[in-house]
């Protein structure tokens, strides 16, 4: 791990790992790890090489985005020109931001995100303002984002894999929340027993939602040589003369891309993290554009605007119209192992932020342990997965993805200036990749609009909602976080589940 001063300076708690890890020869606590000891510690294992790397940016970032978005990004841009543009341009914008996210993963090369590059990389010009955006990063990720993201997954899964097996009228929305709850259950089973198995089936997920893109793709080659071009032709016609709700349309196409930082959350677990990481990055994200794009074309060449805007399931009334009784059976189902794909992942990467904050001081203790036989960070995976049902049971599915691009892109943004930050205070380490200061500065402008003009454009409760979730957080911060108050029942719970799950606390990996 590279470092200058001022990285050391305010990494002290990696550093008394290091030392812990090395040398066990007291029960000294660390002040930044007061109750952590040195006995009850062991590290996740390296299980993700290149191609699980690849396949792990993919499955997360293909869910149900592609099949359910184009709807979105259409009604905001009104013509067609405009929203083949806006795919593309959403989808270079993730990479960019990605390719910021593999260089500051790469200075500071462990899991934990935005938590740990916020807190390192701001925290390195103020120590107290990287410290609190950190904790606000992993109040929100915790019990606002990963939760509503992992809840919308599992929903749109339940919906379409129950539309595919039911009559036309549809499944009543019970059914569809019970089916959810359910399926969350599985997926904290899954994750809880095994990383490879929770990896290997991401495998197997990612197999099958590509090859049903590669089926709508190569469907749409066929149309367009036979011809059916009339609705791609003339495409920029009646486009929206309002720049700020262009804004609503890149929320939709974003919403499709999201996953593009989600194997910097799992750095601790991935192999040669300072080549894998980037590389991973750069093979990924450029093939789900490619496949983003030609998937909309395809459904051009079948459905005209009107049609298209009426429809809530795009990918399904494509396949009706294309492939007739056995599409609109079909496709649901091959939609919703998609969506189930993404959310087995998305579940995976929230366990990961929560263990990491718990490791800071942001959350309780109990979440910083790991299963000792499966080293799976079990309490981590018990509280999103029981947050993600909490989600499932009031919400719906529009109303969820509002909060979560909202929160996020404000997270995201604050991640591009820590990436800005090591610029100047961290010269000296070593960049396997370094993305040029006027491309962040072009991607932090991108976060603070992609934060402001909906909010201009369509003022929503959710907003202000999301808004007062945030800063609720700092309700917190000052009594357990800054003066680092431990009530004796949290000691008594912590000590409880140790014991009766078998848990160990988690140390860094630093392979």
């Amino acid at each position: 791990m590279v470092a200058n001063e001022s990285y050391q300076a305010s990494n002290s708690e990696i550093d008394s790992v290091r030392n812990r890890q090395t040398s066990c020869k007291s029960s000294v606590q660390s002040d930044s790890l007061p109750s952590i000891p040195c006995t009850n510690e062991i590290a996740l294992k390296r299980h993700l090489n290149l191609w699980s790397g690849i396949c792990f940016i993919v499955g997360i970032t293909i869910g149900s985005g592609i099949f359910v978005s184009p709807k979105g990004v259409l009604k905001y841009t009104e013509s067609v020109g405009l929203c083949l543009i806006i795919w593309v341009v959403s989808g270079f914008v993730a990479l960019l931001g990605a390719l910021c996210f593999a260089e500051i993963g790469g200075i500071i090369p462990r899991s934990g995100a935005e938590l740990a590059y916020m807190k390192e990389g701001i925290g390195s010009i103020h120590e107290r303002t990287g410290d609190i955006l950190a904790y606000l990063f992993n109040w929100t990720n915790t019990f606002i984002l990963k939760p509503t993201s992992t809840a919308v997954l599992v929903m749109s899964f339940a919906e379409y894999f129950l539309s595919g097996i039911m009559d036309a009228c549809g499944p009543p929305e019970t059914l569809v929340k019970i089916t959810s709850v359910f399926t969350i259950l599985m997926l904290m089973n899954i994750n809880s027993i095994s990383v490879s198995a929770a990896n290997r089936l991401n495998i197997i997920f990612v197999i099958c939602k590509v090859v049903t893109i590669l089926t709508v793709i190569i469907v749409g080659i066929v149309r367009i040589a036979q011809g059916h071009t009339k609705y791609l032709q003339n495409g920029f016609d009646g486009t929206t003369t309002k720049p700020l709700s262009v804004a609503l349309a890149f929320y939709a196409g974003l919403w499709a891309y999201d996953g593009w930082n989600s194997l910097n959350s799992v750095t601790e677990e991935l192999k040669n993290p300072k080549r894998n990481l980037w590389l991973s990055i750069v093979l990924a994200l450029p093939s789900v554009i490619i496949l983003y794009l030609l998937t909309n074309i395809s459904y051009f060449t079948v459905m005209n605007k009107a049609l298209l805007l009426s429809s809530n399931t795009v990918a399904v009334t494509w396949g009706e119209l294309v492939l007739g009784r056995i599409g609109a059976n079909i496709l649901p189902i091959l939609i919703s192992i998609s969506a189930l794909g993404s959310a087995n992942g998305t579940l995976f990467v929230s366990a990961r932020y929560c263990m990491v904050g718990a490791r800071y001081g942001y959350l309780p203790e109990i979440f910083s342990y790991i299963q000792k036989d499966t080293l799976t960070p079990l309490p981590s995976i018990v509280l999103q997965g029981i947050l993600s049902i909490i989600f499932c049971i009031p919400s719906n599915i529009d109303e969820l993805i509002d909060v979560f691009s909202f929160s996020a892109w404000i997270f995201y943004g604050l991640t591009f200036v820590a990436t800005l930050c090591c610029k100047f205070t961290m010269k000296k380490a070593k960049r396997v990749i370094s993305v040029p200061i006027p491309l962040i500065v072009i991607v932090i402008l991108i976060s603070i609009y992609l934060v402001i003009a909906p909010v201009i454009v369509n003022p929503s409760i959710g907003f202000l909602l999301a808004t007062f979730l945030i800063l609720f957080g700092m309700v917190f911060y000052y009594p357990f976080v800054y003066y680092q108050v431990e009530l004796d029942c949290m000691k008594k719970l912590t000590k409880f589940f140790e014991v009766f799950f078998d848990l160990k606390i988690s140390a860094i990996n630093l392979d």
